[in-house]
């Protein structure tokens, strides 16, 4: 993985074969982010886990052969879970899947722009009518 940071934009880019998550979460340490935005990932993943929300738990489906990544945007938290992202690829038949990203691996690469925030204080809070830590702005 290499990183730079100008003003409050992160870039990243990633290498095959390094963990997608993974990587995310090491340029936000290595840049001291505690809240911000994944504006956006371009790239090809692979072993890509995603999931949909029935309403009471995600159900997960993994793919992997590699997928060319159409939309990857999501944000960071201050507490866990760190990053909600929601993912969409499109596979060897044009077909196109998608939902809240997992993990994966990039492959051949990934390049993804985060945004730092700095007055703006992003947090999870279980709700207990959803059963989903959700987003509080602080």
């Amino acid at each position: 993985m290499i990183s730079d940071i100008e003003k409050n934009y992160i870039v990243v880019k990633l290498e095959k074969g390094e963990d997608v998550g993974e990587s995310i979460i090491e340029a936000l340490e290595d840049y001291g982010i505690f809240s911000g935005l994944v504006e956006f990932g371009i790239g090809m993943i692979r072993d890509l886990e995603i999931g949909y929300f029935n309403g009471k738990e995600y159900e997960k489906v993994k793919l992997p052969m590699p997928g060319e990544v159409v939309s990857f945007h999501g944000s960071v938290s201050t507490n866990d879970p760190r990053l909600h992202i929601h993912v969409s690829v499109a596979l060897k038949d044009h077909t196109v899947k998608g939902g809240h990203f997992f993990s994966g691996i990039a492959d051949p690469l990934m390049e993804v722009q985060i945004l730092r925030l700095e007055e703006i204080v992003l947090k999870r809070e279980l709700n207990p009518n959803s059963g989903l830590k959700e987003l509080t702005i602080e």
